[in-house]
């Protein structure tokens, strides 16, 4: 990143005043080490006056997009017919997928939306110090490109007949032949294929009211029998005494075309992240999956790359877990997940927010290449992905051969990236409500149907008590009170919790498994645990809710003498909960985990839909089958899932 010792100039813009002074302020705090000053102004048109005056030379605009007489976007193509590159952040309040695309077409350098909270000042801080950051990395890149034009440009000198009369060190150096070769040869032999037009454009400058200036595109032959396609340009002048010279120059646009191909690749691969992301945010959340695949397809293709994986992030065991991938074959399979203590470098880079990136396996900080599988001469990309000032996952690009990765290059993906990142926490958003939504309809349910009738049984026997005098009738009353309260204890428990986890922490399985026994009435039941039982990453206190229900579950349908056994998965991270009870009937299985189902006159039919709401708030999955010995077993797969999509490369 260049240096910003000198500090950062911003130009905030909103119609709320209060506000304005609110962001100014944070904004200077937040900033870290740099000193970043910022004006304000609360009419668009006082911003373009600022602007324009000489005395104000804002390195960054930040702007309100909905202002009376002039919206941000009005704002944003006011700004770019002046000053093109400005750094532009559009940082609104109502915001839409519709506003974030038509931002970017202007020429927007960054979009965000405005939320709760002092958090997002120190986001809006860090983007406004990339922006400008990468703006003068830019600029100074032009400024030694334009320098380096001017030094990589030979000079030649022809007489009247076409020969060389004298050439500087740059041209000696672009044909390879030493100078006294040069000189004394016709100006057209080093250029065999347009030796007549060379010809005839040096008759027509030394022609009387002849041309003054000629520029053409040649194919110059060095000594090296390559070729050179240049620009080349000669002038007619008159020197003292009347001699009469021709002044060429000859420029090699070899690297000014690759240079023109790079351009045009940077903004065609804008142009894709442009749609991905627009098609990212206008995704349902049933969609998002298909649209991050299609992302990722339509990047991993653009940039000729063998494979592409989003990861999720989880601090409490270090490890990257492979959430969406795609790739050209099943030849290259990404790894599942990648460890700190495989590569811990690589997860410190990224805790600290910064892309890794590798031009082939070579390159890289450890000889243990084999957590990212790549081949000898593969190269990869990484690009965190952050919320809330937290790595949650990152995206990987991955090739089979080696190839560099640009400054702009690397720019753009992260912006997928940033996309992808916010996608997957609205998706998360979402669930969480859709889930609190069916707690709440599981209530109503549960209210409106499954009460009802424990209580015309409490009401029935209650009259028939009263009107035979028969107190067992109370019995019969007390036992269905008794289902009652289990029922409302489950339905409340639904409620409180739902689908949802608190923090967690690395899990020893083995104590929370012999915590939630201790918790059951197990009768003569008895407990077999595997040693090999792992460590997980899980709220532990709704972990044990999970092997407490399951416990119960087994009691109250095999009996108190019932055998239950816990261990690992054989082939997959997880673990398994069986038992040799009478099990599940195939036709059954896939109703078990319904709220309300049970085969017990006991049983409320809620514990299993409870167990699985946890687990799946876990991001893990569970299923049921048939145990070794007959009986049911619940197997808990803790891995993420990966969707994959393959599909090989259009022709």
């Amino acid at each position: 990143m260049p240096s910003l010792r000198k500090g950062i100039s911003v130009l905030y813009v909103d119609d709320e005043p209060e506000l304005s002074s609110l962001v100014a302020t944070y904004l200077e705090r937040e900033a870290a080490d740099v000193h970043l000053s910022v004006e304000t102004a609360t009419n668009p048109r006082d911003a373009l006056d600022l602007l324009s005056d000489a005395q104000d030379d804002f390195d960054c605009i930040v702007s309100d997009y909905e202002m009376p007489e002039m919206n941000g976007l009005e704002l944003l193509r006011a700004v770019r017919a002046t000053r093109p590159n400005l750094p532009f952040i559009l940082y609104t309040g109502k915001g839409s997928e519709e506003v974030a695309r038509d931002a970017f077409r202007v020429g927007a350098t960054d979009y965000m939306q405005k939320t709760t909270g002092t958090d997002q000042y120190a986001v809006l801080a860090n983007r406004v110090i990339n922006a400008v950051s990468r703006n003068r990395a830019e600029e100074a890149t032009e400024r030694y490109d334009s320098v380096f034009e001017a030094l990589e440009t030979a000079v030649y000198v022809v007489d009247e007949s076409g020969q060389f009369v004298s050439v500087d060190d740059v041209f000696v150096e672009l044909i390879g032949y030493d100078r006294e070769t040069i000189l004394g040869n016709h100006v057209s032999s080093l250029s065999p294929d347009d030796e007549q037009k060379i010809r005839d454009e040096l008759d027509r400058l030394f022609a009387k009211d002849g041309v003054e200036t000629t520029r053409f595109e040649t194919d110059v032959c060095t000594a090296s029998k390559e070729r050179i396609h240049c620009i080349a340009t000669m002038s007619f002048k008159s020197f003292e005494g009347g001699t009469q010279r021709v002044v060429g120059t000859l420029h090699g646009v070899t690297e000014q075309r690759g240079q023109q191909e790079r351009d045009q690749y940077l903004a065609r691969l804008k142009d894709a992240v442009l749609d991905t992301s627009t098609t990212l945010m206008s995704a349902e959340v049933d969609e998002i999956g298909t649209k991050i695949h299609w992302t990722l397809q339509s990047l991993g293709e653009f940039a000729d790359v063998d494979g592409a994986a989003v990861y999720s992030y989880d601090s409490d065991v270090d490890a990257l877990q492979k959430t969406h991938e795609w790739t050209i074959d099943d030849q290259f399979p990404l790894p599942s997940t990648v460890r700190g203590d495989d590569w811990t470098w690589f997860l410190e880079r990224l805790r600290c927010f910064e892309n890794v990136r590798a031009t082939d396996a070579s390159t890289l900080s450890t000889s243990e290449p084999e957590p990212l599988c790549l081949p000898e001469n593969g190269s990869f990309l990484a690009l965190p992905m952050v919320s809330n000032w937290s790595l949650v996952g990152a995206v990987t690009l991955m090739s089979t051969t080696s190839r560099q990765w640009s400054d702009k290059e690397v720019s753009l993906f992260g912006t997928a990236a940033d996309m992808l990142s916010y996608t997957l926490e609205r998706q998360q958003r979402e669930r969480q409500l859709r889930q609190q939504n069916e707690r709440l309809e599981e209530f109503a349910s549960v209210v409106s149907h499954d009460l009802r009738n424990p209580m015309n049984v409490v009401d029935g026997f209650m009259e028939l008590a009263r009107d035979t005098g028969d107190v067992s009738h109370l019995d019969r009353a007390m036992d269905a009170l008794d289902r009652m309260d289990a029922l409302v204890n489950d339905v409340l428990e639904l409620a409180r919790q739902g689908r949802t986890v608190g923090e967690t922490a690395p899990v020893d399985l083995t104590g929370v498994v012999r915590r939630a026994w201790s918790a059951v009435e197990t009768g003569e039941a008895t407990l077999e645990l595997d040693d090999d039982l792992a460590t997980v990453s899980a709220d532990a206190s709704r972990l044990t809710q999970v092997f407490e229900n399951l416990v119960r579950n087994a009691v109250e349908h095999g009996g108190d003498d019932v055998t239950i056994s816990v261990g690992p998965l054989p082939q997959t991270p997880g673990f398994y909960v069986e038992d040799d009870g009478p099990g599940i009937p195939e036709v059954d299985r896939s109703a078990v985990f319904e709220q309300g189902h049970t085969t017990s006159e006991d049983g409320s039919g809620f514990g299993l839909s409870i167990v699985e709401g946890i687990v799946e708030a876990h991001g893990w999955t569970i299923g049921v089958t048939e145990g070794s010995d007959g009986g049911a077993r619940f197997e808990i797969i803790t891995a993420p899932h990966t969707q994959t999509f393959s599909q090989p490369h259009a022709n």
